[in-house]
């Protein structure tokens, strides 16, 4: 499967509520409730965990969708490293693209391997 497959950015950017963030703005901190999943749309996030960062997530991966499908309090801080321009995705809208996209949960297991993978090597 390309990545060109895996390129959800048009998609999100019509299903999402499109946000424009600055450089160094927090989206959301550690053991915030969850509201969004997220796409990067344009620029770059850093994702952080207890002041480490585990992952920059660029233009068309996503983050975020760990506390939508638990339901559990956020284990990350995710930050604005340059001006971002992020697709915002509520739980309603996530399920229904993991449901019906194409290739949406792949996108999202994808995502999901990826933290993982760059958290285990933080340890």
């Amino acid at each position: 499967m390309s990545e060109e497959k895996l390129d959800f950015r048009p998609l999100a950017r019509g299903m999402g509520m499109v946000m424009s963030y600055a450089a160094n703005d927090i989206l959301f901190r550690e053991g915030d409730p969850p509201r969004y999943m997220y796409i990067v749309l344009k620029g770059s996030v850093e994702v952080s965990t207890k002041n480490k960062v585990i992952e920059v997530v660029g233009e068309g991966k996503g983050f975020g969708m760990l506390s939508l499908l638990d339901d559990m309090p956020r284990t990350n801080t995710a930050r604005a490293l340059e001006p971002c321009e992020l697709a915002l995705l509520d739980k309603k809208k996530f399920r229904f693209m993991i449901e019906e996209a194409p290739n949406f949960v792949w996108f999202v297991l994808a995502e999901f391997s990826s933290r993982l993978r760059a958290t285990n090597a933080l340890l």
